[in-house]
């Protein structure tokens, strides 16, 4: 995506109405960059996707108001919801000379797995794989990766217990 495309992407996303109408044509305004591209993927108002080649989307993804999916190999299992104002970011910058400011940077992959609720102001960083079904409780710091069914909360994030399945 270029720099082009992604002012392009801004003033669409500018003028894309409020709503389910609206949160569905921002999923596909992104539709000719992503990696991998499920159906039904809904994004709403200001969420940004930084890098979209490098983006896997499952089944029925949903994306959160402000929320962004930074740098680097990311996937979205089906059924990922993903709350406002999150940040999930695959890219670590690294030390050089005594300063990150100008060190580089290193990517790694992050994964979601099918089914996983992540709430508001969650920070995800890079290298990290969450399990399905998982719930991420609001304001979390997920530093390292998980299981499947499990509630996760805490900066840094720990697993509180597992979820049991409803009936």
């Amino acid at each position: 995506m270029n720099k082009f495309d992604r002012l392009l992407m801004r003033f669409c996303n500018f003028f894309t109405p409020l709503g389910s109408v609206g949160d569905r044509a921002r999923g596909r305004l992104y539709e000719k960059w992503i990696l991998s591209y499920g159906e039904n993927f809904k994004m709403a108002e200001q969420a940004l996707i930084y890098s979209p080649e490098k983006l896997t989307v499952g089944d029925n993804v949903y994306v959160g108001f402000c929320s962004y999916l930074g740098n680097g190999p990311i996937t979205l299992g089906d059924e990922v919801l993903i709350g406002n104002h999150v940040s999930i970011t695959a890219a670590n910058h690294l030390r050089n000379n005594g300063s990150y400011r100008f060190g580089g940077s290193e990517l790694l992959p992050i994964e979601i797995g099918a089914g996983t609720w992540i709430a508001a102001h969650v920070c995800v960083t890079a290298g990290v794989s969450i399990g399905k079904g998982c719930l991420i409780a609001a304001g979390s710091v997920v530093t390292k990766s998980f299981g499947d069914n499990l509630l996760i909360a805490g900066s840094p994030a720990s697993a509180i217990r597992k979820i049991k399945e409803e009936k």
